[in-house]
This record gives structure tokens, C-alpha cells and sequence, in this order.
């Protein structure tokens, strides 16, 4: 891009087309006039398509935690579209699609997918960390302690030397072994697939996790453990294997695997859902959802997916 995000008229114009989308009530002809929008230059086209794809990678900066749906009604505001910019566009170069990234910086290196895309890297000392899709990892391996951070999404990794893994909600240290951990909203989840673990709260407490047990916790306690199942590696190879599990926890899933925003309504969001289903063809997902379960699925401009009853 020519312009620097933050003064690019065009960067405006496309957050009004998307806070409209967002609002659920988008007409034909509101697509119409979006379509003669797009088509006016390429870089209309490619400021609508980055700030599409940087609404779900926004992981690191200030509007962490809210949902695309949540960011767009912020930003009706031209103060907030201001802020929106600034702390968080500039920050990921407006990167549509960005696939993977592998940079240095300050702290060590960092290690990321985009959309629909999982990885896998051999680190310096011989231990493999694999991504799913838009996540991001900081390593910091040169001298002690050796240590991960996961910034964002889930995170698989064979340790092989003594590890610590900061989180959002905690760290976690382990000798050797594999151990598996993805963003649950404000808690972790922690997979002990062949490797013990001691999980460090605030205020200096500690708990072990034996292997082979499946930990939800936060940065006070365990919230909940069960033993691990076969299915929590799915997601390696392409998979999303859910036993009676609601419908929004199917959906936070997809979401990293389509460009776009995905709203559920709440009324359907506990609906409980169990099947095996392509991570890596979102809309076959979608279709299968809207045939198994009293659920209406919907697109608006081509980006926006609504998911609500039935009629």
C-alpha cells in the first residue's frame, strides 16, 4: 500500500462497508453499491480484503478479547476507527492472508500462521512446535530459562530440553515430552499428551498435571481436568472431532479457518453438536452443521457469515 493506513480515506470508507455488514440488515442493494465500491481500483479491493482478514488477527493488541462482531460496532465511532488503525492495522501491516510469518524481534522469534493455514517448525535445540491456524509463538531459546510464549490460538510442542510456556493465564515448565495448549476464551486449556507438567499461578503457587490429562485453567486455578482424548490431536491433521459439544465452541474453531467475520446468534449457541468435520473446507462444515441441526446459515457481502434458528 501506498498510503500509511492510518491516513488512507479508503481504509474509512471500508470499515463503514463493514460495520453495515455487521449490522445483519444489508440489502441487495447495499451489495450492489458495495460491489461498484470494490471494483472502482485495486487497492479499494485490497484494503477491503486486509482489513477482512486482520479482524481475527488482532490476537496482540489493545481490542484482544472482543469478537469481529464486537470490533465493528466499535468502530462506528470515527475516534475508535482512529485507535483501530493506529494500535492495531499498522501493527500487522495490514497482512491479508498473511500465511506464515517468521521474523526476529526484541525477545526472540516469532512464529505464526494466517488463515487456514497449520505448520510446523524444528526449533534450535531439536524440539518441534506445530501451529494451527492464526496463532502466534515467541521463542526465546538462547541461554535460561528456555521459554515459549504463546501469544495467540494452539500450540503443539515435543519438548526436549527443560521448557517453560508463558500463557495469558499462567506458565507452564516440563523436562521432556509433548504438550499441547490453545486459548479458551480468558482461560487455557493444557493437553499432557506424553509429558508431566507443573502449571505456576499467581502469587507463586503450583500444581502438577500427570500426563495424558486434558487441563482447563486461569491464572488462579484449574477450572477443570479430564482425562485426554484421541480426538484432541485432530486438528494435525485437518480435523475438528467434537463429542456433544455446543455449537459456539464448533464455531469459535472454524472461525480461524475462513477469511471474514462468523456471528452466531445466542440463541443457537448451545445447541450440542458431535461429528467429524474438514477444518480446511469451512463452508463443507457450515453445510453440515445447517443440515444436522435446526440452524439457518447465511452470507452477507460475501464475508459475513450469520448463523441463527431456523425459521
Amino acid at each position: 500500500m501506498s498510503k500509511h493506513p492510518l491516513n488512507d480515506p479508503v481504509a474509512e470508507e471500508a470499515i463503514g462497508w463493514l460495520v453495515q455488514i455487521q449490522s445483519g440488515d444489508f440489502s441487495p442493494a447495499q451489495q450492489q453499491a458495495l460491489d461498484e465500491w470494490r471494483s472502482t481500483s485495486a487497492h479499494h479491493r485490497q484494503v477491503y480484503a486486509q482489513l477482512i482478514a486482520g479482524l481475527d488477527q488482532l490476537k496482540a493488541s489493545p481490542w484482544r478479547g472482543r469478537s469481529s462482531a464486537q470490533l465493528l460496532r466499535s468502530l462506528e465511532q470515527p475516534s475508535s476507527r482512529r485507535s483501530f488503525l493506529r494500535t492495531s492495522l499498522c501493527a500487522v501491516g495490514l497482512a491479508a492472508g498473511a500465511g506464515w510469518v517468521s521474523r526476529f524481534d526484541d525477545a526472540g522469534q516469532s512464529y505464526a500462521t494466517g488463515t487456514a493455514e497449520r505448520r510446523t517448525w524444528q526449533l534450535a535445540d531439536g524440539s518441534t512446535l506445530k501451529l494451527n491456524a492464526r496463532s502466534q509463538v515467541l521463542a526465546t531459546l538462547k541461554g535460561e530459562p528456555r521459554s515459549l510464549e504463546l501469544r495467540a490460538g494452539e500450540m503443539l510442542v515435543n519438548v526436549l530440553r527443560p521448557l517453560q510456556v508463558d500463557t495469558r493465564a499462567g506458565r507452564i515448565s516440563a523436562s521432556t515430552g509433548r504438550l499441547m495448549l490453545s486459548e479458551q476464551g480468558a482461560a487455557i486449556r493444557l493437553v499432557t499428551l506424553d509429558a508431566d507438567a507443573v502449571l505456576h499461578f499467581e502469587g507463586g503457587t503450583q500444581q502438577r498435571v500427570a500426563m495424558h490429562q486434558s487441563t482447563l485453567f486461569d491464572h488462579q486455578r484449574i477450572l477443570t481436568q479430564v482425562p485426554m482424548a484421541a480426538t484432541d490431536t485432530a486438528w494435525l491433521d485437518g480435523w475438528l472431532v467434537v463429542r456433544n459439544q455446543t455449537l459456539a465452541s464448533v464455531v469459535d474453531a472454524i472461525r480461524p479457518y475462513r477469511n471474514g467475520i462468523v456471528r452466531l446468534d445466542a440463541a443457537v449457541a448451545g445447541l450440542r453438536v458431535t461429528g467429524r468435520f474438514p477444518l480446511d473446507d469451512a463452508r463443507q462444515t457450515l453445510e453440515a452443521l445447517e443440515q444436522s441441526l435446526p440452524i439457518k446459515v447465511r452470507q452477507w457481502g460475501g464475508v459475513v457469515v450469520l448463523i441463527g434458528a431456523r425459521a
